[in-house]
């Protein structure tokens, strides 16, 4: 199938899924690593995939977005992220690891498939009554947007779903993320 000719989510997941390279053992042994470098080479398919994930934000039954902010993790969840940002006129948050964010900072710690790590986010951009959506490349074990959940409700405000390019459905991280949301506001575009 041919880029041109992708007119369906579903026809958008089988390019994805024959275009995404694994790489085994990266970044250590037992590790198959899913690369987006392959969706980002190619321009026309980084816009449909950038389509496609629009098609996965909440929206109530007016069409509106259930977001107000959309939160998103150093590097490759700025990637798309920005895109959606853009879509839904949302304020984009970055969340960085340490020693990359000036000012005052919120910090969160976490478990990864492979260590311990920490994101920050710059205090003052979440507030109370926020509704924030969280997005990035992958969900593994859920780790990562467990963290940035834990900063928005520290902030007091909701977190009204997560975006993903990749689910790797054979680690914990959805059942992870059922602790901060109802399976259903859990998205992502392809399932590995």
């Amino acid at each position: 199938m041919t880029i041109d000719a992708i007119t369906t989510i579903e026809e958008c997941r089988k390019v994805l899924t024959s275009e995404i390279k694994t790489f085994p053992d990266w970044p250590e042994k037992g590790v198959n690593f899913k690369d987006v470098q392959s969706i980002l080479f190619n321009p026309e398919l980084a816009s449909i995939t950038s389509h496609y994930l629009k098609e996965l934000l909440p929206k109530n039954k007016k069409n509106e977005y259930e977001f107000n902010k959309i939160l998103c993790f150093d590097a490759r969840g700025f990637l798309f992220g920005f895109d959606l940002a853009k879509i839904a006129n949302a304020p984009m948050i970055l969340a960085r690891k340490p020693g990359k964010l000036p000012g005052e900072l919120i910090t969160q710690t976490f478990q990864k498939e492979y260590g311990t790590d920490e994101i920050q986010v710059q205090e003052g951009l979440i507030k109370p009554g926020d509704k924030v959506l969280i997005h990035d490349d992958l969900l593994a074990t859920g780790g990562t947007a467990g963290a940035a959940a834990e900063i928005i409700l520290k902030c007091g405000a909701q977190i009204a779903g997560f975006n993903f390019i990749m689910d790797l459905t054979f680690l914990p991280g959805r059942k992870e993320l059922q602790k901060y949301v109802p399976n259903h506001k859990i998205k992502a575009l392809l399932e590995f």
